[in-house]
C-alpha cells in the first residue's frame, strides 16, 4: 500500500512538475509542444524589445524572441534569440526588423524574406543561423521626420512675416500714410473721370450724326467690297507699270539728261558773256538802239501809209484808168 501510495505521489508529482514547466512556458509565449529552430539577430538597440515578443511574418505569428543579451563584454550590441516554427524555412538575406506592433509602442520582430524568382535557387538558412537585422523608425522618429520639412516651412514663413510686419511698419508710419492717402485720393479722382469718360462717350456714340457716320462708312466698305475686282486691276495695273518702270533705262536717261543741262549751262554761260551772234545781239545797246529806230519807222511808215494811202497806192490806178479813157 504505501509503494503504491509512494508510486501515485511521485506520479502526481511529475505532472504537477509537467503541468507547471508548461505553464511557465505558456505564460513566456513558448509552445512545448512544437518544434522550432532558432535563429540570431545583432542589434546596436532593441529600442523596447522584450523577451517573448512577437515574431512576424507577413502579420502571421512564427515565433517569438526567447533570449535578449548582450553580445560581449564591451556592450557594444545586443543578440537576439528567435524561436521560429520549424515548417516555416528562412531564406539567406532575411531580415529581422524590430517596429512598434501597435499604437501603444509594443515592439516585436518582422521578417522581411528577400524576392526570389521561381526558377532561382533559395539557399534556406539552418538552425542557430545569423539573420540580418533591422530597426524601423518608431512613432517619434516617423512624427519627426515628416514634422522637420513643416518646421523649415514655419520657420521661412515666420522670417518672411517679420519682414513684412517690418514693411508694414515702415509704410504705416505718418508720412508714408499721409502719402498713401494722397494717393487714394488721386485713384478715386481717376476712377471718377473715367466714370464721366465712358458716359460721355456713350453718350457720343448714341448721337444721331455718329450713327449716321457709321452707317455711311459701312456703306463706304460695302462698296469698297462690291468694287473689289476693279481696285485689283487698279493694283495690277500699278504693279505692271512699276515694272515697265523698274525696267527702264532711267540711269541712262539721268545721264543724258544731266549731259543736256551741262551743255546747255556752257552756252548760257556763253551768251551772257557776249560770245556768238545770240550773245552780241543780247549785249549790244547799239543794235538795240537800231532796232528801236527802224521800228519806230516803221510805224511811222504805217501810220502815213495809213492816214495818206493815195500817195503810196492811187497813182498808178489813176494812171492806168486815164490810158483807158484816151483809147
Amino acid at each position: 500500500m504505501e509503494k503504491d501510495k509512494a508510486i501515485k505521489i511521485g506520479l502526481l508529482l511529475v505532472i504537477t512538475i509537467g503541468f507547471l514547466y508548461w505553464g511557465f512556458n505558456f505564460l513566456k509565449g513558448k509552445n512545448v509542444f512544437t518544434r522550432t529552430n532558432t535563429y540570431y539577430a545583432y542589434y546596436e538597440r532593441i529600442d523596447g524589445l522584450q523577451p517573448s515578443a512577437s515574431i512576424l511574418l507577413r502579420g502571421y505569428k512564427i515565433g517569438q524572441v526567447t533570449d535578449i543579451y548582450f553580445t560581449n563584454k564591451k556592450y557594444e550590441s545586443l543578440t537576439i534569440e528567435m524561436s521560429i516554427d520549424e515548417s516555416v524555412e528562412i531564406p539567406e538575406n532575411t531580415i529581422a526588423q524590430i517596429f512598434s506592433s501597435d499604437i501603444m509602442g509594443t515592439k516585436s520582430i518582422n521578417l522581411i524574406m528577400p524576392y526570389s524568382q521561381a526558377n532561382e535557387d533559395v539557399v534556406i538558412l539552418s538552425h542557430n543561423s545569423i539573420l540580418l537585422s533591422d530597426i524601423e523608425g518608431g512613432l517619434q522618429d516617423q512624427v519627426r521626420l515628416e514634422m522637420a520639412p513643416l518646421k523649415k516651412q514655419v520657420e521661412l514663413l515666420i522670417e518672411q512675416a517679420a519682414v513684412a510686419i517690418e514693411q508694414i511698419k515702415y509704410v504705416l508710419n505718418e508720412s508714408t500714410g499721409e502719402e498713401l492717402r494722397s494717393s487714394f485720393v488721386k485713384i478715386q479722382q481717376a476712377v471718377d473721370a473715367i466714370r464721366n469718360s465712358s458716359v460721355t462717350i456713350d453718350s457720343v456714340l448714341s448721337n444721331h450724326n455718329i450713327q449716321n457716320v457709321l452707317a455711311h462708312v459701312e456703306n463706304i466698305t460695302k462698296t469698297i467690297s462690291n468694287k473689289s475686282d476693279d481696285i485689283q486691276e487698279i493694283v495690277d495695273n500699278v504693279a505692271s507699270f512699276s515694272n515697265a518702270l523698274a525696267q527702264a533705262n532711267i540711269a541712262e536717261t539721268v545721264l543724258m539728261t544731266d549731259s543736256v543741262l551741262t551743255e546747255l549751262n556752257v552756252v548760257l554761260q556763253r551768251v551772257n558773256a557776249g560770245e556768238g551772234s545770240l550773245g552780241t545781239l543780247l549785249q549790244s545797246d547799239e543794235l538795240y538802239k537800231n532796232l528801236e529806230t527802224s521800228s519806230m519807222n516803221l510805224d511811222k511808215l504805217l501810220r502815213d501809209v495809213k492816214e495818206n494811202p493815195k500817195r503810196y497806192v492811187s497813182f498808178p490806178i489813176f494812171n492806168f484808168s486815164r490810158d483807158k479813157k484816151n483809147k
